[in-house]
């Protein structure tokens, strides 16, 4: 399968189980937020792979690293910076993606008064914007070249 084709069939997959999320921290619902993280983080790494052949970048190895690792290398690439590395910041993208999938992974005490803590349906959502845009923006970008 092409890695354009993952990219789309995995962020679609989150689109749709985020339909089915309600957010009431049941035993399914904790799941299907995890599931939400994994199909996410696939589509992620799929854009690395895309994102890696469409430059025709030459990194050793690229294949068998991590979804962030690689987005990391790609982004040393001079016609890469700009793209990747604004994702990269602690306001980025990536930063707040692994923020999301690490409390889903290991949620929050719910005893803390810490509202910011809890994952919501809009930090989802906000997510899912996000990356769709950066989709957007690398393939036109790319496509114009």
């Amino acid at each position: 399968m092409e890695y354009t084709e993952s990219v789309n069939q995995y962020l679609d997959l989150s689109i749709e189980t985020l339909k089915k999320i309600k957010f009431d921290d049941s035993s399914d619902d904790n799941n299907l937020r995890l599931f939400f993280c994994m199909a996410l983080e696939k589509s992620l790494d799929a854009f690395a792979n895309e994102i890696y052949t469409l430059q025709n970048i030459n990194i050793n190895g690229f294949m068998d690293m991590n979804t962030y690792i690689k987005l990391k290398n790609i982004s040393n690439h001079q016609n890469n910076i700009a793209l990747i590395s604004k994702e990269l910041k602690p306001d980025g993208l990536i930063e707040e993606f692994k923020d999301i999938f690490a409390k889903e992974i290991d949620p929050p005490n719910a005893d803390l008064i810490v509202s910011s803590n809890k994952n919501t349906l809009k930090k989802f959502n906000l997510i899912l914007n996000k990356y769709s845009e950066w989709i957007s923006s690398f393939r036109k970008i790319h496509h114009e070249c």
